[in-house]
């Protein structure tokens, strides 16, 4: 088996462990609430029941489409920095909103929520826009190449 068919493999290997851990965090997030919500009275928050959208819509949906469309996702130049960034975003997001709707519950609030929000969305932003930055560059770099040739 070639290099190159090893790598293919090992990055197919990496989308589907990545989307079935987005998958399996966006039922947990609805299975939690719906166990709080049980302990909880009945009592239930919008923020913490539309959770499960932050890693369903914004990690689930991405990257099984991500690995379809663009083969060799991870060979990108600080690939592993920007795929950080924009996981660490989708957690503080999530884990957020689940605040946001316990502190909800509970009739209190708490200034900290909005630089959950706020850090959350610069780093989804600055993962997402610095790979398609870094993919527009690497295209850019091999139709330059091969116009060369």
């Amino acid at each position: 088996m070639s290099t190159l068919v090893t790598d293919s493999l090992k990055s197919n290997h990496q989308a589907r462990k990545t989307t079935f851990i987005y998958l399996a965090v966006s039922v947990f997030c609805i299975l939690f609430d719906k166990i709080y919500a049980l302990f909880g009275h009945g009592v239930s928050s919008a923020s913490m029941s539309l959770m499960f959208l932050y890693p369903l819509l914004g990690g689930f949906l991405p990257f099984s489409l991500l690995w379809f469309v663009v083969s060799q996702a991870d060979q990108i130049y600080r690939y592993r920095i920007l795929y950080n960034s924009y996981n660490s975003g989708l957690a503080t997001l999530t884990i957020g909103s689940l605040l946001y709707g316990i502190f909800e519950i509970a009739g209190t609030n708490s200034p900290y929520l909005l630089a959950f929000t706020i850090g959350g969305w610069i780093m989804v932003a600055a993962g997402a826009l610095g790979y398609c930055f870094k993919l527009l560059q690497r295209n850019f770099k091999n139709v330059r190449i091969e116009l060369h040739n």
